[in-house]
């Protein structure tokens, strides 16, 4: 049984030092400013990446594809017509915190080209972020 707590909006703004070097694959997406995604919004963009992975693929290779965004908080809404003082409200939808520097995409046996388009593509995705595409030598 999964129980979520309801947790204040408090966000940390400082920048990460635990995801920020790739671990998986030799190519990754790093955000530079800190952002909150929603659990659709994380969801449509491993949609449309694995969409665009599938389409570019052509080696012999498996390549793969890690996804790090994992939800931490559950945002919840109260009612327009209630008073104040009435409760927090029900969750309506998760999210997760962001800081910059994080890595939230790895990318394993593709080759250059591919990556840089996926990348402009992903930028399209995002706006209003700066992201850096980064590269294990």
């Amino acid at each position: 049984m999964n129980i979520t707590k309801k947790s204040h909006k408090t966000y940390l703004k400082s920048s990460s030092h635990t995801r920020h070097i790739l671990r998986f694959g030799t190519y990754g997406f790093k955000i530079m400013s800190t952002v909150v995604l929603t659990t659709e919004q994380i969801q449509s963009f491993n949609r449309v990446l694995l969409k665009n992975t599938k389409n570019k693929t052509t080696s012999s290779k498996t390549c793969k594809l890690w996804s790090l965004i994992k939800t931490n908080k559950a945002l919840t809404k109260l009612s327009l017509e209630s008073r104040m003082g009435k409760g927090k409200g029900s969750i309506y939808t998760e999210s997760v915190f962001l800081k910059s520097g994080s890595i939230i995409y790895e990318f394993k046996n593709y080759k250059k080209h591919q990556i840089i388009d996926l990348f402009n593509l992903f930028k399209k995705q995002i706006p209003c972020t700066k992201l850096k595409l980064v590269h294990k030598k």
